[in-house]
């Protein structure tokens, strides 16, 4: 039951923030769209970043099961990596105005700091699994898997942010999206040739 409530105010804050923005919603505006008390709404999350911290957790579960039933239906690494940028793609167009939204929150918050690091490593986590079944289908070559996965991850994020600019670029234009995902595949391609096993003429 709490699971249950705490979900639907989820849902409603991540609704009001996508339309309204983070900053010009407020806890009451939210307790209101639930009709619930402000202090009820404080019994399931003490302050906005609170929420915002649930509401991004809960869309990385959503993507790490798209992930995962990617994993059981596609058995190449390289048609992995590439399924995988495009979940990307998909997550990054459904969830564009809150992630615009979060870009103008102040990211050096601690708390800020410490999701954004929490995001990283579920990123992270994800690209080792997918290298070390390569490995252990002798599909790709034997590597140290964890520091190969953080250099594919910094080079797609790279790519993201330097795409087409001269300086970091922190927050992807729509209309650039498609391009950063193909040069990201490019990218992909290129590396899985440089780990991927020979097999001899």
């Amino acid at each position: 039951m709490l699971d249950d409530k705490r979900n639907q105010i989820i849902a409603a804050a991540l609704r009001r923030f996508s339309h309204f923005g983070i900053a010009k919603t407020s806890m009451s505006e939210i307790a209101d769209d639930m009709k619930l008390s402000k202090a009820n709404l404080y019994y399931y999350f003490q302050d906005k970043f609170a929420l915002i911290e649930a509401i991004a957790y809960q869309i990385m579960d959503e993507s790490d099961l798209a992930v995962e039933q990617a994993l059981e239906e596609i058995p190449n690494t390289l048609d992995m990596l590439i399924r995988l940028l495009d979940i990307k793609k998909e997550y990054l167009e459904k969830y564009y105005m809150l992630i615009i939204n979060l870009h103008e929150m102040n990211m050096n918050e601690e708390r800020w700091i410490a999701l954004s690091k929490g995001m990283l490593q579920r990123e992270t986590e994800v690209i080792s699994k997918i290298f070390d079944r390569g490995i252990k289908r002798n599909e790709l070559v034997t590597f140290d898997v964890s520091s190969t996965s953080e250099l594919y991850v910094a080079i797609m994020r790279g790519l993201a942010m330097f795409c087409d600019h001269t300086i970091p670029h922190a927050l992807v234009d729509k209309e650039e999206l498609d391009s950063i995902i193909e040069k990201q595949k490019q990218a992909a391609t290129i590396f899985i040739n440089g780990i991927k096993k020979q097999i001899n003429s």
